[in-house]
Formats: structure tokens, C-alpha cells, sequence
């Protein structure tokens, strides 16, 4: 049900930048992939800077030609979870730009007043001039904006971009783990953990195996993704790079075989 409801937002959104439905529903149905499924689009690969990509593109219609072959394979059901977030965070970016009015609307709250007292019977308001209820507060508060309001506004928001930030480097971090576990052939992973990590079907998340697999060291990782930008390269370009960089060291190879197998 989530998938579905996903799936169609994206579609809502795809459309307001200008694709075509007629181009992209059915158009995957008949495709098979081994392992980890498409490659090639860009937009459920990694996240794209968005100046550079549509500077890259040249033109609208290129644009709404890569998204109208990424959503072939959405809405053919030929993507995983990851690849399904990593596609609407770019279409996100892309609308931003191109068209912001096909972005999704927040729902509007109607608010009724609370008054008290002959007030409330006559719906009309006490003293001088209307007032506007305020729903931080549950009271009728005077036009001039208290400063502690205010203040409560802008830490809410930060603290809403600071989730966003952390939503976007979790879900990163994840696709990256994803990489390394499936390229460290030291791990020599069960295949149900394997098909797990290749088609994205339901298992433990990639970050706990990485706990599980690599111990401590896993906070080497972390320390890795504090230092990097991680809209600058695909989770497999940074799998790459930990798993040459990084001194990951297997669980099992504690003791004995701990210098021998060191990343």
C-alpha cells in the first residue's frame, strides 16, 4: 500500500515537470534483471546536483526524456526501496527548478476560533479590530507577533532541516553499506543475506549487518561519511573507496587472521 501510494505521487509529480504517461506506463513490464536491477538512469542511481545535472541535460526535453524512462521502470515495479527514494528526491530538485507548482502540497488546516461568553454565542470579537487565531497557542493573540513565537518558528524549522539532512546522509549511508557488503568477499554472506542486499527485498537493514559483520570498526565508516560530501559520487563509487581506504575489519577475523585480512 505505502509502495502504491509512492508510486503515485511520483507520477503526480513526473507530470507537473512535463512527462508523459503514455510514455512511460508499461513501457519496462517485459524487462528482467539479474542482481541489482537497472543501472543506467542517473535519477534513481544517486542524488544529482541539481544545477549541474540539468546544465549536463541542455535542454527541458532531454530532462523529461530521463524521467520518463526512470518512471518506466518505477511504474513497472522494476525498482527497489532505495532506488524509489533516490528517484523522487531528484524529481523533487527538478521541479523545484522547472516547475515548483508541481510540487506536493502540505493539506490545509481549517481552524475553528475558541472564544468564551457572550462572544462565542454572537460570534463576534471582543475589543478593538479582528483577531487571528493562533495555533501554536490555542489563543487569540493580538496582530503584533510575540518574539518568543518567533523564535519557536525558526528553531522548528532548523531543526526540520536538520532531519531532512539526516534523513537524506541515513538513507545514503545505507545504499553504501548495501555496496560494501555485497563487494567484500572476506564476508562470505549467507545467500538469503546476499539476495537480500542485490533485489532489495525485506531483511535486516544494511546498516545493522554492518554492525553485525564488522564490529567496532564499523565507526571507521562513520567517520568516513563525516568527511565526504555524499552528493558527490553513486554508493558504489563510495563502496569502492571504503573498501580500499577504510580499515574494515570482519568480525570473525579478530585474533589470528586480524593482519591478514585488515582492509
Amino acid at each position: 500500500m505505502a509502495r502504491k501510494l509512492i508510486l503515485q505521487n511520483l507520477i503526480k509529480l513526473a507530470q507537473g515537470i512535463g512527462a508523459n504517461p503514455n510514455k512511460f506506463m508499461g513501457t519496462k513490464t517485459n524487462i528482467s534483471f539479474l542482481g541489482k536491477g537497472p543501472t543506467k538512469n542517473l535519477l534513481f542511481q544517486s542524488p544529482v546536483r541539481i544545477k549541474n545535472y540539468l546544465r549536463n541535460r541542455g535542454s527541458q526535453e532531454s530532462v523529461v526524456d530521463e524521467i520518463n524512462d526512470a518512471m518506466g521502470f518505477a511504474t513497472a515495479g522494476k525498482l527497489n526501496p532505495i532506488q524509489m527514494e533516490l528517484l523522487n528526491d531528484n524529481l523533487i530538485k527538478i521541479a523545484t527548478v522547472v516547475n515548483p507548482s508541481a510540487l506536493p502540497k502540505l493539506p490545509s488546516a481549517s481552524v475553528m476560533p475558541i472564544r468564551s461568553g457572550i462572544g462565542a454565542l454572537k460570534g463576534n470579537d471582543i475589543g478593538a479590530g479582528p483577531r487571528r487565531y493562533n495555533e501554536l497557542t490555542g489563543l487569540n493573540k493580538p496582530r503584533a507577533v510575540d518574539p518568543s513565537i518567533q523564535q519557536f518558528n525558526k528553531d522548528l524549522s532548523e531543526r526540520l532541516n536538520v532531519t531532512a539532512m539526516l534523513d537524506q546522509k541515513t538513507g545514503m549511508s545505507r545504499a553504501i553499506a548495501r555496496q560494501i557488503l555485497q563487494q567484500d568477499t572476506r564476508l562470505n554472506l549467507p545467500d538469503e543475506v546476499l539476495i537480500s542486499l542485490r533485489t532489495g527485498s525485506k531483511g535486516m537493514d544494511p546498516l545493522d549487518l554492518m554492525r553485525k559483520y564488522y564490529g567496532e570498526s564499523m565507526l571507521k565508516y562513520d567517520d568516513f561519511l563525516n568527511q565526504v560530501n555524499i552528493e558527490a559520487a553513486s554508493p558504489s563509487e563510495f563502496a569502492d573507496m571504503v573498501l580500499k581506504h577504510v580499515r574494515l575489519i570482519p568480525q570473525f577475523a579478530e585474533g589470528g587472521l586480524a593482519g591478514i585480512l585488515e582492509v
